[in-house]
């Protein structure tokens, strides 16, 4: 931790890194993709399907740290302190409704209501008074039972009017909840991966980051931190390994077994920056990824609307057809190539994109907050 501003510098380099790879998942330039780089269709976890998740998890490092240092021991909260809560996460929110909106859907009759930034907000605000009003051993109770009481809902409780496996892509808890408040066209091609219901365990997603918050700012030297952190991400990789065998491990419907599963990456992910960046010191390296990693939430915004303005047109690409101009700027510099090789050489050129913004942003200190 930085003895003069408070921060803890892996963290951002473990932010920028997460960072990094959204881009570079999001920006992918044909329609052929490394499956490692793509989602999973259903059942699994790709290298692209732990990024949402470890942010979630940041998120809950980082309201320990900025709330710890605004309350005092045994001390009344300060209104003012549910009022940023509160505005933090309004804002959140509607800057998620407003990249779902831009450039065609600006209609509430049409567009889609749930997305990473509303789900960001509504974890950020339920998690924030939760460190406020309870213990940590409160908040490692209610990470379990939040697991426990999903799986048993979503796999014990049965589906109206069906009968066959509730874990499918056309029958699942999920699903059902979302029709049930929304018509399709306010979904994500009708069904939802940040859908009402699976917010739940994103939740414990997030507590988990919340307690480890806690656990850095304890007593425990720092090594002995990091080798807690290691074993307990062990830990959870093998039980969501297990379990996975009855409960699949599965990003859409963010099962128990996925938070599980990419809780023990982000755990011993961030284990590994804080020893090699805080313990060690060996920060030079991660210079490019803190860059990012300080300037968040203004690369997301900014990575989504270039993507989104891509969109916009249609340009001829070598076959003789026409696709979007992120499709096309792909096959004129990099046809020669493969087509998977093709989309990650556009993505990582947009990444460098992407960091010439927030370098030049770093350098003037400008960094955008809410």
């Amino acid at each position: 931790m930085n003895g003069t501003t408070g921060r803890i510098l892996s963290l951002d380099v473990f932010r920028g890194l997460t960072m990094a790879l959204m881009v570079l998942v999001n920006s992918q330039g044909t329609r052929s993709i490394y499956p490692i780089l793509d989602h999973a269709t259903w059942n699994g976890c790709t290298l692209a399907d732990l990024v949402f998740p470890a942010f979630l998890f940041i998120v809950g490092v980082t309201t320990v740290i900025s709330l710890k240092r605004q309350v005092i021991a045994d001390s009344a909260v300060p209104l003012e302190i549910y009022k940023n809560i509160l505005k933090r996460s309004v804002l959140l929110f509607l800057f998620g409704l407003f990249l779902n909106a831009f450039p065609f859907h600006f209609d509430f009759a049409s567009v889609r209501v749930y997305g990473i930034l509303q789900r960001i907000a509504i974890c950020y605000f339920i998690c924030s008074l939760i460190y406020l009003h309870t213990s940590v051993k409160t908040q490692i109770i209610l990470f379990w039972g939040i697991l426990i009481g999903y799986w048993y809902f979503i796999t014990q409780i049965h589906l109206p009017g069906f009968s066959g496996d509730q874990l499918s892509i056309t029958n699942n808890w999920v699903g059902y909840v979302d029709k049930m408040i929304f018509s399709p066209v306010h979904l994500y091609r009708n069904f939802d991966p940040e859908g009402l219901l699976s917010t739940l365990p994103a939740l414990a997603t997030t507590l988990s980051g919340l307690i480890v918050g806690s656990f850095l700012l304890t007593e425990i030297s720092k090594k002995r931190q990091c080798a807690l952190m290691i074993i307990s991400g062990c830990i959870f990789l093998l039980l969501a390994w297990v379990w996975s065998y009855s409960f699949p491990i599965n990003k859409n419907l963010w099962t128990s077994t996925f938070v599980l599963w990419t809780s023990g990456v982000s755990l011993i992910v961030f284990a590994l920056c804080f020893y090699i960046v805080d313990v060690c010191g060996y920060s030079k390296w991660a210079v490019p990824f803190k860059i990012f990693g300080m300037n968040a939430l203004f690369i997301f915004i900014f990575h989504v609307l270039l993507l989104k303005v891509q969109s916009i047109f249609n340009l001829p690409i070598s076959d003789g057809t026409f696709d979007n101009a992120r499709v096309a700027i792909s096959d004129y510099l990099f046809g020669n190539f493969s087509q998977e090789n093709a989309g990650l050489l556009y993505a990582l050129v947009f990444l460098f994109l992407n960091f010439l913004v927030a370098a030049f942003l770093y350098r003037r200190k400008i960094f955008f907050k809410i």
